[in-house]
């Protein structure tokens, strides 16, 4: 018995224009060789990949979307990544001084080493052992390939070679600090969700949302469009900003963008997100339609990103 393999055949520039007006996509009518050059300067698939949120599975086209609004998607979700990695970076920095403060200031210099000293005594010991070798192997490895001044210096460093737990963090990953917040004991989690004026559990939710967030950003991949699976606690101040569903709150960017406010609320409250809100107000125009689509109660709720006030926001979504 043969069995046919049908070979996808590569499409020209000007095909996949062709192919994106045919599935509904509408261009201007003197723009042909244009479009087709920033068709093979973009990709043709990851185009497609934010004009999926227009498609129709049933027509199998496109709905209301033209090849200038889908650029327009494409170059300000860019925009939009840039600066969300930029005040994300400044969170993961806080916390990460804020880990060292109060490790250090309970347990010394070194005493972050034995795990047992601050981490939750409901995990298991045999656990607890474990991660506690995988951390300090991989902190070792960190190290020497860190470029950081001070732990080549030897007042740094204990007899093993271990660095004090204020220059340690320079060398973690946001998805290291993570790991460390969600093992500390309850005191020491409390403590430190505090100096973000949340709960712990809370602050756990977040950071984890931040973590996942900030690895979209790097990847390039398409942000404005993402559905959180498992989804974060909504900031309080900010609950009637974000689309409600059935079972809660909308799992889209919004959730996220809006938790990234809380807590630079708490680490810079003079930051501004007026480039933040200038990406989402480019993408979302005029269209509440949007704005569900994002995650937002409506088009208005992105207002509240360049507002001081963060503590009413009733007027400002409602």
């Amino acid at each position: 018995m043969w069995v046919v393999i049908m070979v996808p055949k590569q499409l020209t520039p000007e095909q996949q224009r062709a192919r994106f007006a045919e599935r509904g996509i509408t261009f201007p009518r003197d723009t042909k060789v244009r479009d087709a050059n920033k068709i093979q300067e973009i990709g043709y698939y990851k185009l497609k990949e934010f004009a999926y949120p227009f498609f129709d599975s049933e027509s199998e086209t496109y709905k209301n979307l033209s090849f200038k609004a889908l650029l327009n998607r494409y170059y300000q979700d860019k925009n939009f990544r840039i600066f969300m990695l930029h005040a994300i970076e400044d969170v993961e920095v806080r916390l990460n001084n804020a880990v060292a403060s109060q490790l250090g200031q309970k347990y010394g210099a070194f005493g972050y080493l034995e795990f047992n000293n601050w981490v939750n005594r409901e995990i298991p010991k045999f656990q607890v052992e474990k991660n506690q070798y995988f951390f300090k192997s991989n902190l070792l490895k960190k190290i020497k390939r860190s470029n950081l001044p001070d732990l080549r210096q030897r007042q740094n460093l204990n007899n093993d070679g271990f660095p004090t737990v204020w220059t340690m963090v320079d060398s973690l990953t946001f998805g290291d600090t993570v790991h460390l917040v969600e093992a500390m004991a309850p005191a020491n989690l409390k403590r430190l969700a505090n100096s973000f004026a949340c709960s712990p559990t809370e602050l756990v939710s977040w950071i984890k949302c931040m973590n996942f967030i900030r690895n979209v950003c790097v990847h390039n991949s398409d942000l404005i469009d993402i559905r959180l699976i498992t989804k974060p606690l909504p900031p309080s101040e900010y609950r009637t900003c974000i689309l409600p569903v059935q079972g809660g709150y909308a799992n889209g960017v919004a959730i996220a963008v809006l938790i990234l406010k809380h807590l630079m609320n708490h680490v810079n409250s003079r930051y501004k997100f007026g480039n933040i809100e200038d990406s989402l107000k480019k993408i979302i125009g005029d269209d509440d339609g949007i704005a569900h689509m994002l995650g937002f109660a409506n088009k208005a709720a992105i207002s509240v990103l360049i507002k001081r006030e963060y503590y009413d926001t009733e007027e400002v979504c409602d």
